[in-house]
This record gives C-alpha cells, sequence and structure tokens, in this order.
C-alpha cells in the first residue's frame, strides 16, 4: 500500500496537465505484463523494434501486450544490440 501512495504523490506532476493518460497506458501495460509473470523491459524492446519499421494500421493490435504473451513472450525475444563505448 505505501509504494502506491508515495507513487501516487510523484505522479501528480508528471508532465503537463494532459499528459497522464499516456503515463496511465504505460503503467497498465507494465501491470498486465508482470501479472502473467513476463519481463516487461523485453516487451518495450520489442516493441518498439516492430514500430520502427511502421507497422500498419491492421496490425496494431498484434503489438498489444496480451498478443504478446499469448505467442509467448520467450519466442519474441528482442534483437540483443551491442553497445559500442563512445570516447
Amino acid at each position: 500500500m505505501r509504494p502506491t501512495k508515495l507513487g501516487h504523490k510523484n505522479w501528480m506532476f508528471i508532465g503537463g496537465e494532459h499528459t497522464g493518460w499516456r503515463s496511465a497506458v504505460i503503467y497498465t501495460f507494465v501491470e498486465q505484463i508482470r501479472r502473467h509473470g513476463a519481463d516487461p523491459f523485453a516487451y518495450f524492446e520489442w516493441v518498439f523494434e516492430k514500430l520502427m519499421h511502421n507497422p500498419p494500421v491492421a496490425e496494431h493490435e498484434n503489438l498489444l501486450p496480451s498478443h504478446w504473451i499469448k505467442v509467448g513472450a520467450d519466442e519474441a525475444k528482442p534483437v540483443e544490440i551491442e553497445a559500442t563505448e563512445v570516447a
């Protein structure tokens, strides 16, 4: 209960007056994925990789967490990108 109350205080000023809904969507996705025992970070890596290729509107529903969980979070592993050191 305490983390929720502390979070509520921090989330009150999350940007502008009309930006709270974006955060609500992201938090909903994260919690939906966590409830199924999957890794939210892996989902966001996977979905952002898909979004970079501009999928048609008809395929947007396939990018939702529920679809990602159905196909199996293990099968939809994100592409590993090697980090390079910048001097």
